[in-house]
């Protein structure tokens, strides 16, 4: 018994003193790493989030908008509305919300932690993206709920869109105050690829998603929707040069998704009719670089010799437009135009010219002098229409349209529902794994919370 008691004790110690004595790095696997930096996260989120946005989310929405078609297979039936719970599981589950949402929280968290404002600036600013983005697809979303301990929780409540949106507003004026910070322990550099750690652009950025999100209620807030829009304006991008985008890589795993699209599913998709026949009624010289050809395809009637998406938007390298100087002066023209219609046709023409110069097609001003409007002549479908035509593969044009109805569009012909879609629908994870949270009854035309009748 007693040496019983004498090899347990001898254990224990051995136990007590075992770190003094085996190296404590002998179990770490250098694979898998326990925490990772700030400077580690932000370039694969900022790549994340222009990959879905100008990605799958483009090709419905902009399906959906006529200014491509989607010619067979899958592409074919988002074209006459087909579409259901386990297409969008992947934009959901494994981009916006994870690496998407998950990693731009915990950015935001080593921020505080590391008493880094400057990182936590550009972090707010990056989920205030994200939330606008997934809002105004699906409505009512998780997120006070959802993002905690590094994971998506599964079984997570819905928040509002309008608390979504209150959400979005108090991130992007937070966003201003880190960024305007004099003091932070760690400054963002090379290693953000959109701005390269330019704390102003990030602050114009802000600025300039303020006003996107601000027009988008208007018809919530009325003439308020435009008054905030204006005054975020003020404070914004001044050139082409302040674009919010993404340039992707050369190499295929980096490349842009449109470009992955076609060279995974070639033929899969081409200009629509309704757009190439708006840009041909001016002769606008932006078709040439939209599309490879002068076919398009009729809404629902697919068209297999009409043109191919245009090589400067699906290209390996070409970019994604998150937020632009073109849609800024846009906006600026649609929230003047009841009480400055000066302001207003002036906002147009400078947007107008902003998209040529960024096409490389402004030439020598010719063409663009016939195009530009007066405040005797400028109309909200003036201003709207031309937002179309120079937003092209913009995720922006869908929410344009249900606020505005503008363009003026005509269904597809065999389309499964009787109106063009106003949301996507629900994940099918989130039916299985969190259906007793996940908003019922709800339809792609039914409409969201801002889009009210």
């Amino acid at each position: 018994m007693k040496k019983v008691i004498i090899s347990i004790f001898f254990i224990a110690g051995l136990l007590s003193s075992c770190d003094t004595w085996i190296d404590p790095t002998i179990n770490v696997d250098p694979n898998n790493p326990k925490d990772v930096a700030m400077a580690q996260l932000v370039a694969p989120i900022e790549a994340n989030l222009a990959y879905i946005v100008g990605g799958e989310l483009a090709r419905w929405d902009c399906v959906w908008m006529q200014q491509i078609a989607g010619i067979q297979s899958q592409s074919a039936e988002n074209d006459i509305y087909i579409i259901g719970e386990t297409d969008v599981d992947n934009a959901w589950s494994y981009n916006l919300y994870s690496p998407g949402m998950i990693s731009t929280k915990l950015v935001m968290e080593k921020a505080v932690e590391k008493t880094s404002p400057h990182y936590a600036g550009i972090a707010k600013v990056l989920m205030a993206y994200h939330l606008g983005v997934t809002t105004d697809h699906f409505g009512d979303i998780p997120y006070s709920d959802a993002l905690k301990g590094g994971i998506f929780q599964y079984k997570s409540t819905y928040d509002s869109q309008e608390k979504i949106y209150s959400t979005i507003f108090t991130l992007l004026n937070e966003a201003i105050n880190d960024l305007s910070s004099a003091n932070s322990t760690f400054e963002p550099g090379s290693e953000d690829l959109i701005y390269g750690g330019d704390l102003e652009m990030w602050i114009k950025t802000a600025y300039a998603l303020k006003a996107r999100y601000s027009i988008h209620l208007l018809k919530q807030k009325g003439a308020t929707a435009y008054s905030d829009a204006l005054a975020a304006i003020a404070k914004a991008y001044t050139s082409n040069d302040d674009d919010f985008k993404f340039v992707f890589g050369s190499a295929y795993n980096n490349s842009n998704p449109i470009y992955q699209s076609e060279q995974e599913r070639s033929g899969y998709y081409s200009a629509s009719d309704t757009y190439m026949t708006m840009l041909s009624s001016t002769n606008d010289p932006r078709k040439a670089v939209y599309f490879d050809g002068t076919v398009g395809s009729k809404p629902g009637v697919p068209d297999a010799n009409a043109a191919i998406i245009g090589v400067n938007y699906a290209s390996a390298t070409s970019p994604v437009y998150l937020m632009s100087y073109v849609e800024l002066k846009f906006i600026e023209a649609e929230a003047s135009f009841a009480t400055d219609k000066t302001v207003a046709a002036d906002a147009y023409n400078e947007g107008l010219k902003a998209s040529l110069v960024r096409e490389g097609v402004y030439g020598d001003g010719v063409w663009y002098n016939t195009q530009k409007e007066t405040a005797a002549t400028i109309t909200l479908k003036k201003i709207m229409n031309q937002k179309y035509l120079s937003s092209y593969l913009s995720v922006e044009t869908w929410t344009d349209w249900r606020r505005t109805g503008f363009p003026e569009l005509v269904k597809a012909t065999g389309a499964v529902t009787n109106e063009i879609p106003r949301r996507l629908p629900y994940p099918a994870e989130e039916r299985l794994y969190n259906g007793e949270n996940m908003p019922t009854g709800k339809t792609i035309t039914t409409r969201l919370w801002w889009d009210k009748l």
